[in-house]
């Protein structure tokens, strides 16, 4: 049944999503197949409607920096295929950050049974493993009446859910956990508590995981490494076998020889390919973050930031069997460029460049119906380019 929350989240994700789907160049049959999934399932997770001039809802959602508790994505293609629609949410429930629900756990739990009941392709016995180990287990019962502005304090984001939306009508699922209170309630790192979690699958054989040791080992022992922050761990909702697991890392250092630093591991990772991915990388690098045409060294930091996700985002493919830890990276450019012309001029120029021309037209006219606005003027609603 549709009331005034439902509706809200359909105007203002639903139209976006459809946008997507249109510009993107998917079927009529995958298009209403995933906007019938979306508004029987996602709508309803979504939690009390937010007008953000208004106020923003009680539960300040990790999802987004202005805490809007869904995020779209446009996967560009190595090749010259057609590109792919992604979209995250954080279920939130009426009662999240209050002492009823604390860390906003039964949202999440509601909607895993959904997905468990509905989804034949879905597999969660990972996700089930992982969420015993990663999400937290105190349920304070001595908050009484206090605040929920006192409440809201102590709580945030643990878990999100990412849909993929192929172009065959097949919606496939991944999970993400943010581990930082149950590392908290047990004394040790985020990073320590996943390792943990990992050796703790059931068939886990010595060596399954050979990047996780480098990775590990990265963080201990290099100088970029210490000061890494593991921040979000997630897994494809897919049969062990082929499910990958990804960690990701924050950093605040934000000089592109940083980043370099990371993306080799210190300079363990030496490849051609490397070198290749590296030289492209600081091309996107310049165009996005240079101003006014000025030169960026390598060694220059981007201007300072102290919002709680500037810095560099990256994530480490850590699935069983892989053979190397490429990792990739995230650019927040919405703390970094000047505005969404800006990045979907650059986007577009590159992905041009790449055979992805008819693409780059479809992705700049999405934009501009989504946010009705001159993106000329208009602060960055991109959030990451990778």
């Amino acid at each position: 049944m549709n009331g005034p929350t439902t509706n809200f989240w359909e105007h203002k994700a639903g139209r976006p999503l459809s946008v997507l789907l249109q510009k993107a160049g998917y079927g009529l049959e995958a298009h209403i197949t995933f906007l019938r999934f979306f508004l029987d399932y996602t709508t309803n997770a979504l939690g009390p409607s937010c007008n953000l001039q208004d106020g923003i809802s009680l539960w300040k959602s990790f999802m987004t920096d202005d805490h809007t508790p869904i995020e779209f994505s446009w996967q560009w293609p190595a090749t010259g295929n057609l590109p792919t629609i992604r979209y995250s949410i954080e279920a939130i429930s009426p009662l999240a950050g209050t002492s009823a629900d604390l860390f906003n756990l039964k949202a999440q739990s509601r909607l895993i049974e959904h997905l468990r009941n509905t989804m034949p392709l879905i597999d969660l016995s990972w996700y089930d493993h992982f969420a015993t180990w990663l999400l937290p287990t105190e349920f304070p019962s001595t908050l009484g009446n206090t605040s929920t502005a006192n409440d809201l304090k102590a709580s945030s984001s643990t878990s999100f859910m990412g849909f993929d939306l192929a172009r065959s009508g097949e919606l496939t699922a991944k999970a993400y956990f943010i581990p930082s209170k149950r590392a908290n309630e047990l004394g040790i790192s985020n990073l320590a508590l996943i390792i943990q979690a990992i050796q703790e699958l059931p068939g886990v054989q010595l060596g399954d995981f050979p990047t996780l040791d480098a990775l590990a080992e990265f963080f201990k022992a290099e100088e970029y490494g210490m000061h890494l922050q593991c921040e979000i761990f997630s897994i494809d909702c897919t049969s062990p076998e082929s499910a990958r697991l990804k960690i990701y890392i924050r950093s605040r250092s934000t000089s592109f020889d940083d980043v370099k630093a990371v993306m080799t591991l210190g300079g363990r990772n030496r490849s051609e390919d490397q070198k290749l991915a590296l030289r492209d990388l600081f091309h996107l690098w310049h165009s996005l973050f240079s101003y006014d045409g000025a030169w960026l060294g390598r060694s220059t930091s981007l201007p300072l930031c102290d919002h709680r996700t500037a810095g560099m985002l990256y994530y480490f493919d850590i699935s069983k069997n892989t053979p190397s830890c490429v990792p990739k990276v995230y650019l927040p450019v919405r703390h970094y460029a000047s505005n969404d012309h800006q990045v979907a001029r650059t986007i577009c120029r590159i992905m041009s460049k790449r055979s992805q021309r008819d693409a780059a037209k479809s992705y700049s006219a999405a934009l501009r119906d989504i946010l009705l606005v001159d993106i000329f003027l208009s602060p960055s609603q991109h959030r990451y380019s990778c």
